[in-house]
């Protein structure tokens, strides 16, 4: 199947609806100017028929019913012959009165009448007889008289009208016919030029690279209305583009420095090794700082593989039945432990039994990732929270208070961001790359959730978890 262009399509269309209309108008135009023509004609032989019809009714004799019936149709024109006339009754093959011999070329059109339908007593109907070149139009007639149905056929020229339907019906095809190539080719440049914004537009687009996607704005000014709405998509594709391509190179900015760090110390600390004779301890340690900062760079790449793979377009996470508030105790008892290290504390607070539908890996990674951060960057003697509710919107909402409060107001809409850091210098001490929070917001939205922070000395650091109930 033949896909025609959008121009070619639309051209088309109009011009078939164009030349439906021009048809519709040419037809009622020649039907009327036909109509006007022939009234005439049929004004006349009507009359010739009502005068026929009266001398019947008042006839004397056969002689004077023929002198009054060549009178009445000769008074439109001094030749009789263009009024032939035959006049017969129902029950008689023979004519009361004809003008013309029945074997003359006349008088075979007008017997040729007898021959079809006859209209109904005391009304008449309008026959065309004759042959091309010749033709005639024709009133039959049919009255009661007292010796029975008398039949009154009357025919006059109509040549004349019919040449000049001829010649009517060829102004209407040249006429119809330099209308339809004209407006089918103002159409096609009409629509040609409409969519030549659509074409600039391409043409802009074919030449975005990289480096020039920011630059590339299509100005709403120059197109019609109609395309308003199509180059606002345009231009906001193009933004959310330009801002994936930015964040695609920060990434790979940031994941490149962030390995070249432990790998960097690594380096370093087995070439310092390496320089001299040194103490079996010297080796031991030097071994493990290798170790940690592998360790590190370790831990970055599975995080990494993490994101990559919750990145992939269409992917989908495999789901259970789980019980939150199980799954948030055991991990509030396993932080505590960590906490009391640092004579803090991790607690539960009192909640329902709470069923959701979700992956129990990516959940204990998200709720990790958040208290890990709480119980690391919080005050080292500190509570950490951990509230579950039920709202009624069919929503499970976890709250993970610490003490903190401290993250300054133009980076709590950062945080998420990937390898984001309120403190850079502590980044080495505590192993973190900045993809926690990252990878906890990318996991709550694929259970249908979402994940906010909040932080002001006065109430502390709060992480807010909205979680789909089944």
């Amino acid at each position: 199947m033949i896909c025609l262009s959008l121009k070619w399509r639309v051209s088309l269309w109009v011009s078939s609806v164009l030349v439906a209309v021009i048809a519709t108008i040419s037809i009622v135009a020649y039907v009327e100017f036909e109509e006007s023509h022939l009234r005439e004609i049929d004004q006349t032989l009507l009359a010739m028929a009502n005068g026929i019809m009266a001398s019947l009714d008042d006839r004397q004799g056969q002689e004077e019913f023929e002198r009054e019936a060549r009178a009445v149709t000769e008074i439109s024109s001094p030749n009789a012959t263009h009024f032939p006339y035959r006049i017969w009754m129902d029950d008689s093959s023979a004519d009361l009165l004809a003008s013309d011999a029945p074997d003359s070329e006349h008088g075979r059109w007008l017997h040729g009448l007898s021959e079809q339908k006859a209209p109904s007593r005391e009304k008449y109907v309008f026959k065309n007889i004759g042959r091309r070149g010749d033709e005639y139009r024709a009133i039959w007639m049919r009255h009661s008289i007292d010796d029975g149905i008398v039949n009154i056929v009357v025919a006059g020229s109509s040549h004349f009208t019919y040449h000049e339907l001829h010649e009517f019906l060829q102004l209407l095809l040249i006429l119809g016919a330099i209308l339809i190539i004209g407006s089918v080719v103002a159409i096609m440049w009409t629509v040609r030029c409409g969519l030549r914004p659509i074409d600039a537009t391409a043409n802009q687009l074919q030449e975005i690279a990289h480096p020039n996607v920011r630059k590339t704005i299509f100005d709403n000014k120059k197109v019609p209305e109609e395309l308003r709405p199509f180059v606002n998509a345009l231009n906001d594709m193009l933004g959310r583009l330009n801002n994936i391509l930015q964040l695609q190179k920060q990434f790979t900015s940031d994941a490149a420095h962030e390995l070249r760090t432990p790998l960097a110390a690594a380096k370093s600390t087995l070439q310092a090794t390496q320089m001299h004779q040194r103490q079996p301890d010297e080796y031991r340690q030097a071994i493990q700082n290798t170790l940690e900062d592998l360790a590190r760079m370790e831990r970055l790449i599975e995080q990494l593989l993490i994101l990559a793979r919750m990145d992939e377009v269409g992917g989908k996470t495999v789901t259970e039945e789980l019980q939150l508030d199980v799954l948030l105790r055991e991990l509030a008892e396993t932080y505590n432990e960590k906490a009391r290290q640092e004579g803090g504390k991790v607690i539960l607070a009192e909640s329902s039994a709470t069923t959701i539908q979700g992956n129990l890996d990516e959940l204990t990674r998200l709720f990790s990732n958040v208290l890990d951060n709480a119980v690391r960057y919080g005050p080292s003697k500190g509570t950490v929270r951990i509230d579950l509710k039920c709202g009624s919107n069919g929503y499970a909402m976890i709250s993970i208070r610490d003490d903190g409060g401290k993250i300054p107001p133009d980076a709590i809409h950062r945080l998420f961001d990937r390898f984001y850091r309120v403190d850079h210098s502590r980044s080495s001490s505590t192993g973190g790359v900045g993809l926690g929070l990252a990878i906890a917001r990318q996991i709550a939205r694929r259970h249908n959730g979402d994940i906010s922070i909040t932080s002001d000395p006065e109430s502390g650091t709060v992480v807010s978890i909205r979680l789909a109930r089944t």
